[in-house]
């Protein structure tokens, strides 16, 4: 029997979300609640972003408890992204985490996506208006 995701793709607890400074900073009313990558989540940044995943996993952590840019895209304003430049083998990249606004039935904010974006992305997103800097208190 074929299995939609295999079992090496677990859930797992990121932690607390820093919702204060995300509020500040976007002006949201966010409730503090820890983060979850569900199992799905998890097998589709693996899977959708094979080049990513190894330096994602390994920093999924420190991008959500710790960023240093917060933004919303017009585009998808249930969501927010979280973004903080992490270093891997080919240089300084950064990491970007896209996350549900409303806190789930679980009483948890869920990852939607995680990827690494370019230095041309984040400045292009910071000049319209989508991604700012933050200060986690």
């Amino acid at each position: 029997m074929h299995q939609l995701f295999p079992k090496k793709f677990k859930a797992f607890r990121v932690g607390p979300l820093p919702a204060n400074a995300i509020n500040k900073a976007l002006g949201t009313e966010l409730e503090v609640a820890d983060v979850w990558v569900s199992k799905a989540c998890h097998a589709h940044i693996a899977i959708d972003h094979p080049q990513d995943y190894p330096i994602i996993k390994a920093h999924i952590i420190d991008i959500i408890r710790e960023p240093t840019m917060v933004g919303q895209d017009p585009a998808h304003g249930r969501n927010f992204y979280l973004v903080k430049r992490i270093v891997d083998e080919e240089g300084k990249e950064f990491g970007m985490i896209a996350l549900g606004l409303e806190v789930s039935s679980f009483g948890t904010y869920n990852v939607r996506s995680a990827y690494r974006i370019s230095q041309e992305s984040v400045t292009t997103r910071r000049l319209k208006g989508s991604l700012t800097s933050l200060i986690v208190t």
